[in-house]
C-alpha cells in the first residue's frame, strides 16, 4: 500500500507502519493528496484539524481519513502562515468536512476558501476576541476581563 501511496503523492512520508502512515506535504499539495488518498480507498474522513506552532508562527493542518479495505489510517500534515492563514476547502472530496472547516475558522481563524461557512460564528456568538484555540490566546486574561471574580473554596477529599 505504501508504495501506491508514493505514486500518487507530493510529499514526505514521516512513518510508516501496518496500520498507519504520516504523510507531509505542501499547503498547495494538502487537497490534492487527499483527493488521491480517496482514490486509493481511504474513503472516511475522520478528523480534520489544526495545531498551533507559536514558535513557528504556523498552523499545522492534519487530516486523518481512514481506509476500510485495508485497515490503515493515513494521517496527512501540511503548515500554513499563522498570519492571514487559508487553506482550500476539502469539501469537495470529503463533505464531512464542513463542520470542521467551520471550526478551523471559528476556533484558530483560519479561512478556508471555498467554505462561506468558515468564518461565520457556530458556538462563539458576539466573540470579538482572538481565536479561543490559538495558542497566542490568554484565556486568563480574558476571564478576568470578562467575569466576575468568584470567591469559591475548593476541598480536596
Amino acid at each position: 500500500m505504501v508504495e501506491e501511496i508514493k505514486k500518487v503523492i507530493k510529499g514526505e512520508i514521516l512513518e510508516k507502519s501496518p496500520q498507519r502512515i504520516i504523510i507531509k506535504v505542501k499547503n498547495d499539495s494538502f487537497s490534492s493528496t487527499l483527493n488521491a488518498l480517496k482514490g486509493l480507498s481511504f474513503k472516511r474522513l475522520t478528523l480534520f484539524t489544526a495545531v498551533d506552532f507559536v514558535k513557528d508562527n504556523q498552523f499545522e493542518l492534519v487530516a486523518l481519513v481512514y481506509s476500510n479495505e485495508n485497515k490503515i489510517l493515513a494521517i496527512v500534515k501540511t503548515r500554513i502562515p499563522k498570519e492571514n492563514p487559508e487553506i482550500e476547502t476539502i469539501t469537495n472530496i470529503y463533505p464531512n468536512a464542513f463542520k470542521y472547516e467551520v471550526e478551523l475558522g471559528e476556533m484558530f481563524g483560519i479561512k478556508v476558501i471555498g467554505n462561506p461557512d468558515s468564518m461565520k460564528p457556530f458556538l462563539l456568538e458576539g466573540w470579538e476576541d482572538l481565536p479561543p484555540l490559538r495558542k497566542d490566546f490568554d484565556s486568563i486574561k480574558y476571564a478576568t476581563e470578562h467575569y466576575e471574580a468568584r470567591n469559591v473554596e475548593v476541598k480536596y477529599d
